[in-house]
């Protein structure tokens, strides 16, 4: 049987399923004896004494992100003609900035639809001194409230066809008898549309973020997810839970020369308190319980850790004893020896 090789998704899976195990090891002040090293127990052994490094941002392990619309409505484009030729300036996915020409339309339905917007305006004008006229009339009682009812049910519903009209006419511009052109009026992500009643849908660049999927037990901690060298801060994050992950929004990064859908190696980060960044040969276990070996003049002492990611070589830990220097080297013999003073 072909053995198959883990995917890189796959790995980063398993490598948050690992980081939610090691979270589960929170630190508890009494969870050991006191166990100390002499030493000159072990002046033999090379220690190699280094300063446990704070850390203001905790980094865990990779997850994959997506460049993808905020949750949401987007500003979809209908399509005002029936049945009219759709030649599309521009791809699907491709940037637009304002006044980018989107589509060439053509057919009778074009002529059709500005004869209609013709007309419109006619009687919208008609209707707004009707309006002035009639509103004279009531107050001085000199029609049915009825009457002036029914007149401003029929004012209201033409004013808003007016609007609608003029929405679209700010983005249709009529180029000849049975044609015109769609034009953008504000940059954004150009997404054409399979459905006929709509031209496309044009998502701008304060609707776009880079979403993950971070385990449950770290989601409420992320406050930036960093993708290579750019840093961007969460904007939300979602209060459902699908397979123990969360999904967590940026801020919009602005722009960018991405696609939508795009995707990233993303590292989820974290701002937490009495947190460092330790080598990964620092670290022990001792009765099922992380530890370091903080150095203190003469006396070497395993102080509990929880460990929060791994990178590279290095373990992020909260400890709820403030680190200085640690051991980096030999820690497996100044296990042993804990181990056997334990013991006695």
């Amino acid at each position: 049987m072909k053995r198959r090789t883990p995917s890189r998704l796959s790995i980063n899976r398993i490598a948050n399923i690992l980081g939610l195990a090691l979270l589960g090891t929170v630190t508890a002040p009494n969870a050991l004896a006191a166990q100390s090293v002499a030493v000159e127990q072990v002046s033999n052994y090379e220690l190699r004494p280094q300063t446990a490094e704070t850390a203001e941002v905790v980094t865990f392990s990779p997850v994959t992100g997506r460049y993808q619309t905020t949750p949401g409505s987007v500003l979809t484009l209908p399509n005002p003609f029936d049945n009219a030729a759709v030649d599309y300036a521009v791809v699907d996915g491709q940037a637009l900035e304002p006044g980018t020409l989107i589509a060439q339309l053509n057919g009778p339905s074009v002529e059709h639809f500005f004869h209609r917007v013709d007309m419109l305006q006619e009687q919208y004008a008609v209707a707004t001194r009707q309006y002035q006229s009639k509103k004279r009339l009531f107050e001085n009682n000199a029609i049915a409230a009825d009457e002036w009812q029914q007149f401003l049910t029929h004012y209201i519903s033409l004013s808003d066809t007016f609007h609608e009209i003029n929405v679209v006419l700010n983005r249709v511009q009529q180029t000849g008898e049975q044609s015109a052109k769609l034009i953008s009026t504000e940059a954004g992500i150009w997404r054409t549309s399979t459905n006929s009643q709509q031209l496309g849908s044009l998502h701008t660049q304060e609707r776009l973020a880079v979403v993950a999927e971070i385990p449950l037990a770290q989601a409420k901690s992320i406050t930036h997810l960093q993708i290579n060298s750019l840093q961007l801060p969460v904007k939300q994050r979602e209060q459902t839970v699908r397979n123990g992950f969360v999904r967590i929004w940026s801020e919009p990064p602005g722009q960018v020369a991405w696609t939508i859908d795009q995707r990233f190696t993303v590292e989820p980060q974290a701002k937490l308190e009495n947190t460092y960044r330790v080598p990964a040969s620092a670290i022990a276990t001792l009765q099922d319980q992380a530890v370091v070996f903080s150095i203190d003049n003469s006396t070497i002492k395993a102080v509990p850790v929880e460990l929060l990611s791994l990178q590279n070589a290095h373990y992020f830990v909260r400890s709820a004893t403030a680190l200085n220097l640690i051991a980096t080297h030999s820690v497996a013999a100044l296990k042993v020896i804990a181990d056997e003073q334990e013991a006695q």
